[in-house]
């Protein structure tokens, strides 16, 4: 294979897009400043940080190709790579990296600074987003009120005028995508991170989530399909799936909050770990049975099945890397292994714990915002939704209702009637089966676009979507069971009068 064909390889696969960037380039730089406190060559530490688990290790891999494969030097191979990469923090942070390997500044001093820089920018970035979710949170609810307003005014211009059956569908399209566009809006806005390890097989929480899962999903759609065969309601029926999935929501929702408290102790964990390693000087291992576990009570559970393993005489990196699966934090997971690499190296463990805490400790205070928003969100947008579901069900059926007592009054009377009084009092009735028929797609797209805005402004896993799917649905089964009862009686009563 000759150099041009390596190159435009290396090229497609630089062109990815694989997950939120400014987490993994801070992960990255946090990772090669931890194993560079060991005093690691450089040919070590490229090596090492190539192997991570995340998007930003593809462009250290294709630096250490170069090097180790084509004999660049690493400047020269560093500046290539970032001239050619078309995101302007990698370009900017490889270029700079250029500038200090041909300076021969050490690599553990630039690679802290950076790391440093680039939390600072992250936490800029990461606020900024807050401040946009803030305002389109916000925005949201205004669509889908603009939304089930279009719907309610094609229902009334049905009855004052004769409408194309084409134009209704138009109109409850438009519903349609503005309640997509608004949920997308949310989700673009939304600061982006990973919150739980991805094969958490270990985590008890997320293997009874993921059981649940598997078995509730399909007895929901099993449930939905064999009532509306037995002639039941239809919002029955999704009130009935609904109910499945919300099990499924709960658990995952509880196991979040556990891995969000073992988040806010992981940083206080390691510092504390690398303070009493150096000052006493034992390793890690020994170490880890001398800390005060209450000043990290979230992992105290988990810091005593690694003491009992460490104790046992298994294998040190098999302890610690069961020991992060266990909590199902992928910023656990990431911390953990990144000073346990580094002390296993000969870093120093205080230096160590201080380097590797960068990130957590940048995510515990943006989380606290993020959460100020989106709680605030997310009753919100449920509430919004309860409302929007029982006012379009109650003007469909009021506009059932007002047709059917109408109509055949309305016939008679017009058979006297002038020709200029009838091109003035003009009503239509042809359209109001299609609208019946178009309001239950518009309740399903809006319940649906609903829990995944929601899911977007919280974050986190896809879990916790569950149980905003079934209280959306939920909600608009119990308004499709209720607002037409209660239109029949208004009805009754006034026909009475």
């Amino acid at each position: 294979m000759n150099f041009l064909t390596f190159w435009q390889r290396r090229k497609s696969r630089s062109s990815f897009n694989e997950g939120p960037m400014a987490f993994d380039l801070l992960y990255q730089l946090s990772y090669m400043s931890a194993i560079s406190a060991a005093g690691l060559p450089r040919s070590q530490i490229f090596a090492l940080g190539a192997q991570l688990p995340c998007s930003a290790a593809n462009y250290i891999a294709e630096i250490h190709n170069l090097s180790q494969k084509w004999r660049y030097d690493y400047a020269v191979a560093c500046r290539m790579v970032g001239e050619s990469s078309k995101k302007e923090a990698v370009k900017s942070l490889l270029l700079r990296l250029a500038s200090s390997l041909n300076s021969g500044e050490p690599e553990s001093t630039f690679l802290d600074q950076e790391a440093r820089i680039q939390a600072e920018a992250f936490n800029s970035d990461y606020e900024r987003r807050v401040e946009s979710l803030r305002k389109w949170t916000e925005a949201y609810a205004a669509l889908v009120v603009s939304a089930a307003l279009i719907v309610m005014v094609a229902a009334v211009s049905m009855l004052i005028y004769p409408i194309a059956a084409g134009f209704t569908v138009a109109l409850a399209g438009v519903t349609v995508i503005t309640g997509v566009v608004g949920a997308w809006c949310v989700y673009s806005a939304s600061p982006k991170e990973v919150r739980v390890h991805s094969p958490s097989q270990y985590c008890p929480a997320f293997i009874r989530a993921s059981r649940w899962e598997r078995m509730l999903v399909p007895a929901a759609s099993v449930t939905l399909v064999l009532t509306l065969v037995a002639g039941m309601e239809l919002g029955f029926s999704i009130l009935a799936a609904s109910i499945l999935l919300i099990p499924i929501g709960i658990f995952g929702t509880l196991c979040e909050r556990q891995i969000s408290t073992k988040d806010r102790d992981i940083h206080t964990f390691l510092r504390s770990l690398g303070n009493v390693t150096s000052a006493i000087g034992i390793t890690t291992s020994q170490a880890v049975g001398r800390l005060d576990l209450r000043s990290t009570a979230a992992l105290a559970e988990d810091v005593k099945r690694l003491r009992s393993r460490l104790a046992s005489r298994l294998k040190p990196d098999l302890c610690w890397k069961r020991f992060s699966l266990e909590t199902g934090s992928e910023l656990i997971y990431r911390s953990i292994r990144m000073f346990h690499d580094a002390t296993r190296l000969g870093g120093e463990a205080d230096v160590v714990g201080e380097r590797s805490s960068i990130l957590a400790m940048s995510l515990d205070f943006l989380r606290a915002k993020r959460g100020q928003v989106s709680s605030s969100f997310v009753w919100l947008a449920i509430g919004v939704h309860g409302a929007i579901v029982g006012l379009l069900v109650f003007v469909s059926q009021v506009v059932a209702a007002f047709a059917g007592v109408v109509e055949g009054v309305y016939e008679e009377a017009l058979a006297d009637a002038p020709v200029r009084t009838v091109e003035i009092f003009s009503f239509s009735f042809q359209s109001v089966p299609i609208l019946k028929n178009l309001t239950l797609p518009c309740l399903l797209v809006l319940a649906a676009t609903t829990a995944f805005a929601a899911n977007a402004a919280v974050g986190g896993s896809r879990y916790k979507f569950y149980l905003y799917l079934g209280v959306t649905f939920g909600l608009s089964g119990v308004a499709m069971l209720i607002v037409p009862a209660m239109t029949d009686m208004i009805f009754a009563s006034v026909s009475v009068m």
